[in-house]
């Protein structure tokens, strides 16, 4: 008989005991799949103001750790940018935060960014539905995140929201900038949310900068700081790893899923070692029987990974199964899966079953044949 059928027969041959390691694997897998995925998507909400836009370069103040810990710089630094070699164009970008009245009363906190017409530089590239830039054009005018929505009474275009008092209108929403802060993100004109949230009219928080088409990202980072010299010059990239290192730094949460993927994968590891020697125990004549007739230790060596292999394969398999239904059935939470994610548990799981194996291996392969001549 093949070592795969001989494998596969010794695991039915104790189905109980094989569903109960399956389980522990699926459980494991489904853990690690849910802990993974659950840090990709909080920090892909961390990031997202700096990947949802078109910008390149971002200059801001000298004291910015994130957009969250930053302060302002004069506006001139507007005009100075796009005077520089290799820019394309250069527009403000006005943060600050306020409080919208829901229609219960409970007020939320949101930022509100401002953005100049007719560019809007700084605005999500991806608009919802039926949104486009031409709807922000006039005054008392907001876009709301599409996801928001049901935060705000369902909100729909025509709305009323009000932010500290200053009433405006809902006129489209965007996509791709969930919050992951105690705010949600709000978008108007430059000159409302000034006076929304009372920034100085001389003063900008960032200048979104667009490169020539060919320009070199670091020459052009280059001349900037050469001609700008008291402020911080972020390429898009560079705003995406401060904003996910400010967080990190700030909340342990990194910590908390990457443990929490550790303990899973030990989890299935612990379950699968316990089976395997069990089993091998339980069976002690059957091994020694098959190294009597001539068994190589390669061959119980093989005979034993294809077995926990067969929980690694089909655990991961009813994991993700399960892992992406839950997905499905809440689209709100931030659970982001990436090919590099799947690919890496698969390989966690794949590693920890083998690893679990190994004490199963060490006594199989210490077996004495005369075994099966004992009472």
């Amino acid at each position: 008989m093949r070592l795969s059928g001989l494998a596969i027969r010794m695991l039915f041959d104790a189905p109980f005991k094989s569903l109960g390691t399956l389980i522990g694997v699926l459980v494991s897998v489904f853990l690690m799949l849910q802990q993974v995925s659950l840090l990709i998507g909080i920090l892909a909400r961390v990031s997202a103001f700096a990947d949802a836009t078109d910008v390149d370069i971002w200059v801001a103040s000298a004291a910015t750790e994130s957009t969250d810990a930053t302060d302002s710089v004069p506006e001139n630094r507007v005009q100075a940018a796009a005077g520089t070699p290799g820019v394309a164009w250069a527009e403000p970008v006005v943060q600050g935060i306020g409080r919208v009245t829901r229609p219960d009363g409970v007020r939320e906190f949101v930022k509100v960014l401002g953005v100049r017409p007719p560019r809007y530089a700084g605005l999500p590239h991806t608009l919802s539905r039926g949104t486009s830039t031409t709807n922000l054009r006039a005054s008392d005018r907001v876009f709301m995140n599409w996801n928001d929505r049901g935060t705000f009474a369902a909100a729909q275009p025509g709305d009323r929201v009000e932010v500290d008092g200053n009433a405006s209108v809902v006129a489209g929403f965007f996509d791709g900038m969930d919050p992951h802060s105690p705010y949600y993100y709000l978008y108007a004109n430059i000159d409302d949310a000034r006076g929304m949230t009372g920034f100085a009219q001389d003063r900008v928080t960032f200048v979104a900068v667009r490169l020539e088409p060919g320009a070199s990202l670091a020459f052009v980072k280059r001349r900037l700081a050469a001609r700008i010299p008291d402020v911080t010059i972020l390429s898009r990239q560079d705003l995406h790893d401060a904003e996910i290192r400010y967080f990190l730094q700030r909340n342990p949460v990194g910590l908390v899923f990457g443990m929490g993927t550790v303990v899973a994968a030990l989890i299935g590891g612990a379950i699968v070692a316990v089976t395997l020697y069990s089993t091998v125990i339980d069976r002690t004549r059957d091994y020694g029987m098959l190294k009597a007739i001539g068994a190589r230790s390669r061959d119980l060596l093989q005979l034993l990974l294809l077995q926990a292999w067969s929980f690694a394969l089909v655990g991961y398999a009813i994991g993700v199964g399960a892992f992406l239904l839950v997905r499905h059935a809440y689209p709100n939470l931030p659970m982001k899966a990436t090919p590099e994610m799947l690919v890496g548990i698969a390989l966690a799981a794949l590693v920890s079953c083998t690893l679990a194996s190994l004490a199963a291996v060490r006594r199989v392969l210490t077996l004495d044949p005369a075994i099966v001549f004992r009472g």
